[in-house]
């Protein structure tokens, strides 16, 4: 069996060329993967909670905020709310905010009130401007957006179950232990 010298040639040119590539791969991938991304910034706002106490989320630099995107019509909302209500009581005395970012329309800030009565909420909650939501990239509800101490989002994660309450309590724990 004789064997072409052109073939020859070119089995040669593939095998070296795909031992570079492979070469390549191991060399610069490992620098890729070491590679995080930085958390972006909070966008800043400043409104004012349904009791008319303005609320500037730069001003709560230096605590863990978690902002909760909701609606009084919405039902993994209105389930994730005792969860939120603990998580409040338990962490508010350990530099940690909670905001209800309600997503009901403007008009129906006394519906809001009842509600808020109704399921014994104790922290403030803000009639939220679609444009809010828009900076948070608020796709669904409900939405909850963890900033840390600097003022950096750090998680936002869409939905309500037992798991997700879970994971929530796991990552306000670990970002009221870091040090700024």
């Amino acid at each position: 069996m004789k064997i072409e010298p052109q073939r020859l040639w070119q089995s040669f040119s593939y095998c070296s060329l795909a031992l570079c590539l492979c070469a390549m791969a191991a060399i610069f991938l490992p620098c890729c993967a070491k590679k995080s991304v930085e958390p972006a910034s909070a966008p800043d706002f400043s409104l004012r909670n349904i009791e008319g106490e303005e609320i500037t989320l730069s001003g709560l630099k230096g605590k863990v905020v978690l902002l909760d995107f909701w609606a009084t019509w919405c039902g993994p909302c209105k389930e994730s709310i005792p969860h939120l209500v603990a998580l409040h009581k338990s962490y508010q005395e350990k530099g940690f905010e909670l905001l209800g970012m309600s997503m009901d329309k403007m008009g129906e800030v006394e519906m809001v009130r009842r509600f808020v009565k109704s399921m014994d909420i104790p922290y403030p909650i803000i009639m939220t401007p679609d444009e809010v939501a828009r900076h948070f990239k608020v796709t669904g509800l409900p939405t909850t957006v963890l900033i840390d101490q600097e003022g950096r989002i750090r998680e936002k994660i869409v939905g309500f179950n037992n798991a997700i309450g879970r994971q929530i309590n796991t990552r306000v724990a670990e970002l009221i232990s870091e040090k700024p």
